[in-house]
């Protein structure tokens, strides 16, 4: 029954499904570590199938980081519709609540970006310019001179944020949303420092 229905799938609708399953499978338990057998199960095909569409395990894990990242970079897109430091407040709030969601998938980024894979760090690298990018501008919005001392600043946040995350992940202490506001806080924080 499972090849009759890969049969009438595409490629690339066969791969789609088998993304959106490994989405439902972070949906419902965010902690649990995301397996191809796992995945496997959620999207009714064979393990086996699921590396014929995606080669192996660290291409498939990339497919699924991709997807993610990409998400997150839409979901953390500035409002220009907002206030600068709002946009700012709701912009860290987005990337934290996100990474929430999937946080084995966000330890999973990190670490391999860490150990040197090419193809995640080159993305890792990408989320991270697209993420300052916007804090830079948003922080210029409201009245902040943008100094190589400021902008330095943003960038080094952007490390603390990804440390303090990947610590709560491991050790969750505080609420989400007390995790969201120290987020939001230690940019006001790191950008005080450069004053004067």
């Amino acid at each position: 029954m499972t090849q009759t229905s890969s049969a009438r799938l595409r490629p690339g609708e066969r791969r789609s499904q088998i993304l959106a399953a490994a989405r439902r499978v972070l949906v419902a338990d965010p902690h649990r570590e995301l397996t191809v057998e796992l995945v496997a199960a959620e999207a009714k095909v064979s393990p086996a199938l699921l590396f014929h569409y995606f080669g192996s395990k660290k291409k498939f894990q990339y497919a699924v980081i991709e997807e993610a990242a990409a998400e997150v970079m839409l979901r953390t897109a500035p409002d220009p519709s907002l206030p600068p430091a709002e946009q700012l407040r709701s912009g860290i709030r987005a990337f934290v609540r996100a990474v929430l969601e999937a946080p084995q998938l966000y330890r999973a980024t990190l670490l391999m970006s860490a150990a040197g894979d090419p193809d995640v760090r080159a993305l890792h690298s990408e989320i991270r310019r697209v993420f300052s990018t916007w804090v830079i501008s948003a922080v210029a919005q409201s009245g902040i001179e943008i100094t190589p001392t400021v902008e330095l600043a943003c960038h080094g946040w952007q490390g603390y944020v990804e440390q303090t995350l990947l610590t709560w992940i491991d050790n969750p202490t505080i609420s989400p949303e007390a995790l969201e506001h120290l987020c939001e806080q230690s940019l006001d924080a790191i950008l005080t420092t450069t004053e004067g």
